[in-house]
């Protein structure tokens, strides 16, 4: 699949965001690859023949990952083609053909021998979009290293002529002697660029195999001291305002000892919105998280913010001597910070759905709370949440609406800047339900992006009552600080602590049972057995429905009606008990 380049039509997109074009007649691979390297910050292309990546090979493709065996038009004649038209772009070979000593000619910048894992095609696009920085001598150096690794890695008898690797070694010799200095400023670059993959890599499936903030927070530690003095993890104190330690690692005393008041007081940690340096670190703040020691170093710290959309969640300090810390870093620790935010957003979240208890907070809602509440004020009607999803920016919530007429509320909902669509679900004499889109800046978004659950919304006439369900452990004085200082009229009411109803797994198939009529529950069945609902499918619908003797409609109808149920039998009853003072 072709995707249009945003990269032509804006520079400083381009700027941002590199262009990598997959070149495969094998469109699985392609695809797949697109796939792996969408997960980043590329946009990616892809090319299934020679032919299609001619017709899109320009000035404004960064990296090829090119096939060499494909019909018609082959990768060695897509290759000579780049070097001709003079692109400026860097060339790895992806192929199945085992190199050999006709390859020494070839101007590419890396060789990958298939089948090929998403670690090498993600660590190749980086690393060569890191040499395209590079002075053109040494980046040929790094080119003719790859072709002389390639060869080393066959044996020699395998080669059609074993002294052409003699030949590259005494031209690699030649190069590196002419241009030491730059090479091996270049190879350190690269280095780092590795131990950064690496450490993205741990704390990626640190994120993966953690279940508490906790965790999370000494995963990310233990990884990044690994290449770093000391770090640690700072959130705000619930009772003090200022910062407590909760997390360390390459410091040997009590985390919970360190003192953060000379670097507290230069910001505001919940205004924090980009990496902080302090170089050199205050000698108070130094001798406090080192006990004394490291006193013969100028230490620099990196205060990185952990966040997730506008939430902060405290803030990464990352202490070692300032020549090890550039504009490379600088970028990568944004990007952990963002990382850490979505990993610490994701187990709050898991914590608030699964946890045995949590706390509630109630607000009261005026005229000037939001979207909503002055879309209700304006039009003096009614209105309840049934529902909401975050998809992106955006909240997609479906509302009740009562005592207008509905052409009113979709009228005045279109005229609303934070209301970016509006559909009609059901009409009613009395109610109906609607659809709505919601920019990020409508306090349900908000409230979402501090990682709790919306419990009840009602308005009339623009006031009412809004609840929601946050962890026993988040940062409620953040939560109701944030509600109360984005929305006027908004005013926390009380915060309790409630406990779930919880139902077994056998309390709940039981309650199933009884919605489901037995020939519901043997379709469902039938169909799961068979991999109706896996993908790709192990039967069709039409095989399920032959092998239960009912037509494909008729299948689809009772599959239909067994789903509602299963939904409604897992998201009803789940009203908390509020625990006796």
């Amino acid at each position: 699949m072709v995707t249009e380049r945003s990269a032509r039509e804006s520079p400083s997109t381009r700027a941002a965001e590199p262009v990598v074009l997959v070149v495969d007649d094998d469109k699985d691979l392609a695809d797949t690859c697109q796939y792996w390297l969408n997960q980043g910050r590329y946009v990616v292309e892809t090319a299934y023949g020679g032919s299609e990546a001619l017709s899109q090979l320009d000035e404004h493709v960064d990296v090829v990952l090119l096939d060499r065996r494909m019909p018609s038009i082959s990768g060695d004649d897509v290759l000579e083609e780049i070097r001709e038209r003079e692109l400026d772009c860097r060339v790895a070979m992806m192929t199945a053909v085992e190199p050999d000593t006709d390859i020494v000619d070839m101007p590419f910048d890396a060789y990958l021998v298939k089948p090929v894992s998403e670690s090498q095609v993600t660590e190749t696009v980086e690393e060569l979009l890191v040499r395209s920085g590079f002075e053109r001598e040494v980046r040929d150096y790094f080119a003719l290293e790859s072709t002389h690794e390639a060869l080393e890695n066959r044996a020699a008898e395998e080669l059609r002529n074993p002294e052409v690797l003699d030949d590259l070694q005494q031209q690699l010799d030649a190069a590196r002697s002419e241009h030491n200095a730059a090479i091996e400023l270049r190879e350190r670059q690269l280095d780092r660029l590795g131990k950064v993959n690496d450490l993205l890599r741990t704390v990626d499936k640190g994120l993966v195999d953690a279940h508490t903030r906790e965790e999370i927070e000494q995963i990310v530690c233990d990884a990044v001291a690994e290449a770093h003095r000391g770090v640690c993890v700072a959130r705000r104190s619930a009772a003090s305002g200022g910062l407590r330690c909760t997390a360390a690692a390459g410091i040997d005393h009590d985390p919970t000892d360190l003192d953060f008041s000379t670097l507290a007081d230069s910001f505001d940690l919940h205004a924090l919105d980009d990496i902080r340096v302090f170089d050199p670190v205050p000698d108070e703040h130094r001798t406090a998280v080192f006990n004394g020691q490291a006193t013969d170093l100028e230490l620099a710290a990196l205060c990185v913010p952990i966040a997730y959309q506008e939430t902060v969640y405290g803030a990464l300090f990352v202490y070692d001597e300032r020549a090890h810390f550039d504009e490379d870093h600088v970028a990568v620790f944004t990007e952990l910070g963002e990382t850490i935010g979505n990993g610490i957003n994701a187990a709050e979240s898991k914590r608030l759905l699964n946890g045995d208890s949590v706390v509630e907070l109630e607000f009261a809602l005026g005229g000037n709370s939001g979207t909503l509440a002055g879309l209700c004020a304006n039009l003096g009607c009614s209105l309840s949440l049934d529902g909401v999803a975050e998809v992106d920016e955006f909240a997609t919530c479906f509302v009740t609406v009562r005592g207008t007429s509905i052409d009113d509320v979709v009228s005045a909902a279109t005229e609303h800047s934070e209301i970016s669509s509006v559909r009609v679900v059901s009409e009613g004499d009395e109610e109906s339900v609607l659809e709505l889109r919601l920019t990020d800046a409508s306090m349900l978004v908000t409230t979402m992006h501090y990682g709790a659950s919306i419990e009840a919304f009602e308005l009339s006439n623009g006031s009412g009552t809004f609840i929601l369900h946050v962890a026993p452990d988040a940062d409620h004085g953040a939560i109701v600080d944030g509600l109360t200082g984005a929305f006027s009229d908004t005013k926390v009411v009380a915060k309790r602590e409630v406990e779930r109803r919880t139902k077994s797994a056998d309390s709940f198939r039981h309650d199933l049972d009884d919605k489901l009529t037995p020939r519901q529950r043997s379709v469902l069945e039938t169909a799961f057995v068979s991999g109706y609902f896996d993908w790709p499918r192990g039967s069709t619908a039409e095989e399920v429905a032959d092998a239960l003797g009912i037509s494909p409609p008729t299948l689809h109808e009772h599959i239909r009606t067994a789903e509602r149920k299963l939904m409604e039998t897992y998201f009803s009853d789940q009203e908390p008990v509020v625990e006796d003072d």
